[in-house]
């Protein structure tokens, strides 16, 4: 049985890391062809490893002009009108959305007929060979794979939902296109986050039946070491330097602890890395920082390894359910974290960390700092220990991804007999 992996970027440059993971338990399927969509040139030349000889890689390089043919075909295409019609009736039409469905169809067109050459050259096209067409994303790549399905008719549409790629709420204009058009093509859609599943099956009740959660999950590294007591509170985060990240909420919190040692680690960067920066060099002069910039996955667990940490924070506006705490968690660090998303289904307040409004102000975050500060070693220690046994219980990705992957093929041979 063939698996299609359509991910974005994934294995060129830093996106999708923790795909590393996941497809290290693709153990029932003989070929797995991964393409890379939405891929950006400046990416091309850094392509991760792939486990094996299974593994085959279809570059999709992203580019408008490229999307210019599927224009027309969008003008013709029926789905464009009955979407068009669906956001008229229910009064959600604007201009803006008229855009971005134009975008969606002609860029799904462009990726599709991309692949479909691929698909073709590899001999799968026609085939009837049973295959499983896995999106990772639940944005428009499960329509790319329903117009793939057309040349695969022995194939079966999976997909997983996250954050951005789920929330329409985190759009600009508040819009995903095509969700019915999706949601009837795809036989399951795995949601990472019982959260996740709530928002989906309430915006679309018809569809509940077609949807489940299928925890994400890091890999054990064991413990990291215990955090020096006669030392700074030794704080950390991961994640990129993005608005939705709110790195410069943290910050301000540091600059509110005046009275006591600090000492901020954070991996990640972006785009807002230069105004971070400006912002740290305004700390009082009992908290050092560091950004370390991006440190790609196996660097960052060898990292959480060796060094000790007495607190993970994650202050993002928005989350699907952020895999930075669950590794933070497996290396028996707490985590203080905002209450959105699946965070909540992670972070226990009180049991395996402290959760935090999602509506989280500097003052209030230097405040759960102070309240770790406060507690004795062995409190901490305990903090930890409660944190890394609920990891191992719930997101374990030897658990997780090895039951995923079995059902990802199960589907594929179930679905046609």
């Amino acid at each position: 049985m063939k698996l299609i992996l359509l991910a974005n970027g994934f294995p060129y440059g830093p996106w999708e890391p923790f795909l590393e993971t996941e497809i290290k338990y693709y153990r029932d399927f003989d070929e797995i062809h991964v393409c890379a969509m939405q891929l950006r040139r400046e990416h091309m030349d850094a392509v991760r490893p792939l486990p094996g000889e299974r593994f085959h890689v279809c570059p999709v390089p992203f580019s408008l002009a490229a999307c210019v043919p599927g224009c027309f075909r969008a003008l013709v295409s029926r789905d464009f009108y009955r979407e068009l019609a669906r956001l008229f009736r229910a009064g959600r039409f604007s201009l803006s959305r008229l855009a971005w469905l134009f975008f969606y169809l002609s860029r799904s067109y462009h990726e599709a007929a991309v692949i479909g050459r691929y698909l073709q050259k590899a001999g799968l096209a026609g085939s009837r060979e049973r295959v499983v067409l896995y999106c990772y994303r639940f944005d428009y790549q499960p329509y790319v794979a329903a117009l793939l399905q057309k040349r695969l008719p022995n194939s079966v549409i999976l997909a997983r939902g996250h954050g951005y790629d789920l929330y329409e709420s985190r759009r600009s204009n508040g819009y995903i296109p095509m969700r019915p058009t999706v949601l009837a093509a795809v036989r399951k859609v795995y949601l990472v986050s019982e959260a996740g599943l709530r928002y989906l099956a309430r915006a679309y009740p018809a569809w509940e039946s077609r949807m489940a959660v299928a925890r994400l999950g890091t890999e054990d590294h064991g413990p990291s070491p215990d955090a020096p007591e006669d030392g700074p509170l030794r704080l950390v985060s991961c994640s990129t330097l993005s608005p939705v990240k709110r790195v410069d909420l943290l910050v301000r919190a540091l600059a509110l602890l005046d009275d006591m040692p600090v000492s901020w680690t954070h991996y990640g960067d972006g785009p807002l890395r230069g105004e971070i920066e400006a912002l740290c060099r305004t700390l009082p002069e009992n908290v050092s920082w560091e950004l370390k910039g991006h440190v790609d996955n196996a660097a960052l667990m060898a990292e959480y390894a060796r060094t000790p940490f007495h607190l993970f924070l994650n202050v993002s506006s928005s989350e699907g359910i952020p895999v930075s705490v669950m590794e933070a968690m497996s290396f028996s660090i707490p985590a203080a974290a905002t209450d959105v998303g699946g965070t909540g289904e992670l972070v226990l307040d009180g049991e395996t960390g402290l959760l935090l409004p999602a509506e989280l102000t500097p003052e209030r975050l230097a405040e759960a700092i102070r309240t770790v500060a406060a507690m004795s070693a062995a409190d901490r220690r305990a903090l930890g220990a409660r944190a890394r046994a609920f990891w191992q219980t719930h997101y374990s990705a030897a658990a997780n991804y090895g039951a995923f992957a079995g059902e990802l093929a199960a589907l594929g041979r179930d679905e046609h007999g």
